[in-house]
């Protein structure tokens, strides 16, 4: 999936003209800058992608009539980001239309205007939808497959409350220098973009999560499959060294011949399993009845190194 592909998606979503006005307050509010000079205004948006710029743009000029400059300009990190510009009287009807100035104090309101309430479907569909488009990030194979930074606390806070009331799971990051709200991997992630009109992006997203699970799973399979060839090999080579011995030790000494044919065996076919040692015996036995006599082979090597009577073999 193209970083752009969810942000032209989103902003193909069709709206009403309330959940339009919803929209349009949270992605000013989320990525506006605004300046005062000598009782003028001066209102910027900013977003790195243009998809986003030209939804506010259009929005804006549908909803309330108010025109705006939309340009290109490199970033610091020398590329290019979209700016949508609003200016003097312009920007002042923007933000009483979309009620970010409030009227009493002539101040910016801290978070969302009162008019959005977040206990609503439709509404926090729309601020989660706003949020991703002005200020996200959707890069599923980090830890956090939503990311969306935010300039205060309370903002992030009223999109954790709008994930809340869409039963998503989103974290808020308020104890760094850059506040944001994270939205996990996997299904949580898929879940989100379904919600707010990203199916297209939430299915392409899923395919690859699965295609990564399929991976995961054999590469684990594969690393069982090696630890327990390891082991096998590591016990095989342990019963070896002490076949070894007890032929040693019983040198000269009548073995029986079935606890004799157990052992050379395993000596001839240091990398069998028990069950093809058990096949390879004359006549064939089970894996049980091998392991029973290298046993007793043992056993019988162990009573003569102690200088004790050997136990007779049945």
């Amino acid at each position: 999936m193209r970083g752009n592909e969810v942000y032209n998606e989103l902003a193909g979503v069709s709206l009403s003209p309330s959940m339009r006005e919803v929209q349009i307050a949270v992605m000013l509010r989320m990525a506006m800058s605004l300046r005062v000079s000598k009782g003028k205004f001066a209102l910027e948006c900013t977003f790195k992608h243009q998809d986003s710029a030209v939804w506010l743009k259009n929005a804006i000029e549908e909803a309330f009539s108010i025109l705006s400059e939309l340009r290109s300009v490199p970033d610091e990190k020398n590329s290019n980001v979209c700016v949508v510009s609003f200016r003097g009287n312009d920007a002042k009807r923007l933000l009483l239309f979309s009620k970010l100035l409030d009227v009493k104090t002539k101040r910016i309101v801290a978070s969302f205007p009162p008019f959005i309430d977040l206990s609503s479907i439709p509404v926090a569909k729309t601020v989660w939808r706003g949020a991703i488009m002005a200020r996200g990030e959707v890069v599923p194979e980090k830890k956090s497959g939503i990311k969306i930074g935010c300039s205060s606390v309370d903002l992030a806070n009223k999109l954790q409350e709008a994930a809340s009331t869409l039963g998503v799971e989103a974290q808020a990051n308020c104890r760094v220098r850059k506040k944001s709200v994270e939205v996990p991997p996997a299904a949580q992630t898929v879940k989100m973009l379904n919600l707010i009109g990203a199916g297209e992006c939430a299915k392409k997203i899923r395919s690859s999560l699965e295609r990564t699970s399929e991976v995961e799973a054999k590469h684990v399979v594969a690393q069982l499959y090696e630890a327990n060839r390891q082991r096998s090999s590591a016990a095989a080579k342990k019963a070896c060294e002490k076949i070894k011995n007890a032929f040693e030790i019983l040198e000269g000494r009548e073995i029986n011949p079935d606890l004799r044919q157990a052992g050379e065996l395993r000596l001839a076919h240091p990398n069998a399993t028990l069950s093809e040692l058990g096949k390879l015996a004359n006549p064939p036995i089970s894996k049980d009845a091998v392991a029973g006599r290298m046993r007793r082979l043992y056993r019988l090597a162990l009573d003569v190194k102690e200088g004790g009577k050997a136990a007779r073999p049945k």
